[in-house]
């Protein structure tokens, strides 16, 4: 058997720096990856709330006053459905670190040793039993192309010892030190072709950030009507707070009459009604701002225990002034800015590129072939009774002196005769094509009926304000005129809680046109896709 240790030190020496090599580029790509994971950060867990001041609210009291900037700050901070989507929108974006895999330089080390033996095939070969032995080490770097070839350096040897004299040199040393080539030129050939699933995860990172969006345009959303509902209700409540403190005054104002004797105990009865059916009225909206404290505290994802126990007073005025409407800007506006559109744009620009795929693979095959390289021989010859020496250095000498040299250009063609699996995939990938213009051309007639049905909204709530505050003034000036009426003893009790009931209606009106007015308003921004700005909030762009 060949003594290996005898040779090994300088293949393993190339060997050792294709090592090296490759583990400088994935140290470079592992930096690669950590930047990426760094620009997403993690979703760590939080700790727990200990009063509302870790979200900068202050409570005193055991009231806290929030605006509607806070709370929507607060529910992006801690919802839990974002932190959902960030997870998903960071495996997105190392399914572009890993899809960049398909440029890693590969390397291939091959070490092995054969042993075989056989009867002498001829008359020269004296001896009864040939024996062979050799050793190999053989070494590669592979690197795909951007244009779907394929680049591989090579650098292998072996050594070969042999019982047949007739074999020279022996033992021998082989060196080839090579380049070769391939590059498809008809299917296959290109960097779209080659980047497709590169491409395809930038798209999905994209898409994932569209759909980032889209979850954080539905919290604040949320938000945004949940806290108006709060707001509605507490002035619902006062509303009918005021309704029980006229129906108390009518009621003490009939107390006297009826004691003086200006008035029937009827009258009592009447007002007495009126006041319990207020109280009740009382004890129902009381229970709906306690309903609507507590959605809002769920969006803002407060921790069990006594921060649920904190009154929330919002503070942000619903009065808003009216801005008209220009409804072709605005269709223009929504078909830009909404995150549906542009994610289903991007989903289409996927499907196209794999429509120029399944078309690129019905082509016929035709790929170069080049390979250039240098090779070296060397070993121990026999020259009658004198042996000359010689070995891996030789035959690397060689090599470097670019004394044998070789070299391979070919072409290669095929083709299916029937082809029908490629055929099959580009008809059903142009058919996905079609499916995607198809979905686009609905979303887009979508989006206009929704802008157009939001626009109509918000001129109409404008024109509900407006008309409940004519309402209201009304009710109220025919509550003067009718209590007038009563303390004159032209009317009855049972008519003047009549008419301020209109007035509490007139006012609960009003109450809701103005509420419903920033509904309406809030559901238009969303419609037009500018939700997050028109409430100072931007979403961070990567550079994808």
């Amino acid at each position: 058997m060949i003594q290996m240790i005898r040779s090994l030190d300088p293949r393993w020496a190339v060997t050792l720096a294709g090592v090296a090599m490759a583990g400088l580029l994935s140290a470079s790509v592992h930096a690669e990856d950590i930047e990426i994971r760094s620009t997403m950060g993690s979703v760590e867990e939080r700790p727990a709330l200990e009063s509302l001041a870790d979200l900068g609210l202050e409570t005193e009291e055991g009231v806290t006053e929030l605006s509607l900037q806070q709370a929507i700050e607060a529910a992006l901070e801690r919802n839990l459905s974002l932190d959902v989507q960030r997870l998903r929108r960071e495996q997105s974006q190392l399914g572009i670190a890993a899809a960049q895999g398909i440029y890693d330089l590969n390397l291939s080390v091959v070490v092995g040793a054969t042993s075989n033996t056989s009867p002498p095939s001829s008359t020269l070969q004296q001896a009864a039993i040939l024996t062979r032995e050799s050793v190999y080490w053989n070494n590669s770097l592979t690197q795909l192309t951007p244009f779907g070839g394929t680049a591989e350096l090579s650098f292998n040897n072996s050594e070969l010892e042999s019982s047949d004299e007739a074999t020279q040199p022996n033992p021998q040393t082989t060196v080839n030190f090579d380049l070769n080539f391939g590059q498809p030129l008809w299917r296959g050939f290109g960097r779209t072709i080659t980047e497709q699933s590169l491409i395809i995860a930038r798209n999905n990172s994209a898409i994932s950030r569209e759909d980032f969006q889209l979850q954080v345009e539905a919290v604040v959303a949320d938000v945004i009507f949940q806290y108006w509902a709060l707001v509605e209700a507490r002035e619902q409540l006062t509303v009918a707070e005021e309704s029980l403190a006229l129906a108390k005054e009518l009621h003490e104002m009939n107390r006297i009459q009826v004691e003086v004797g200006t008035k029937a105990p009827l009258e009592m009865v009447q007002s007495e009604v009126g006041v319990a059916t207020r109280e009740e009225d009382i004890i129902r909206l009381t229970a709906t701002v306690e309903d609507a404290a507590d959605n809002l505290r769920q969006l803002i994802n407060l921790d069990r225990g006594s921060l649920w126990n904190v009154g929330i007073v919002p503070v942000t005025d619903p009065e808003v002034e009216h801005r008209p409407i220009a409804l072709a800007e605005a269709v223009d506006t929504a078909l830009k800015q909404r995150p549906d559109m542009r994610r289903l744009l991007i989903s289409n620009d996927t499907l196209e590129l794999q429509a120029a795929v399944a078309e690129n693979l019905v082509k016929p095959q035709l790929d170069l072939f080049a390979e250039y390289g240098f090779n070296g021989l060397a070993g121990d010859v026999k020259d009658g009774d004198v042996v000359l020496k010689g070995g891996f250095t030789d035959a690397l000498e060689q090599i470097t002196d670019a004394s044998f040299e070789g070299w391979t250009v070919q072409l290669t063609f095929g083709m299916p005769l029937q082809n029908r699996k490629a055929k099959a995939e580009r008809a059903q990938a142009e058919l996905a094509v079609d499916e995607g213009n198809a979905q686009l051309r609905d979303l887009q007639q979508q989006i206009l009926t929704e802008v157009r049905r939001n626009a109509r909204a918000v001129e109409t709530a404008a024109k509900q304000i407006d008309s409940a505050r004519i309402s209201s003034k009304l009710a109220r000036r025919n509550l003067d005129a009718e209590r007038k009426r009563y303390e004159n003893g032209l009317s009855t009790s049972f008519q003047v809680l009549e008419i301020q009931e209109d007035l509490s209606n007139a006012r609960s009106r009003e109450v809701s046109a103005v509420i419903n007015y920033r509904r309406a308003l809030s559901n238009y921004h969303q419609a037009l896709g500018i939700l997050l700005g028109e409430n100072y909030i931007s979403v961070a762009a990567e550079d994808l």
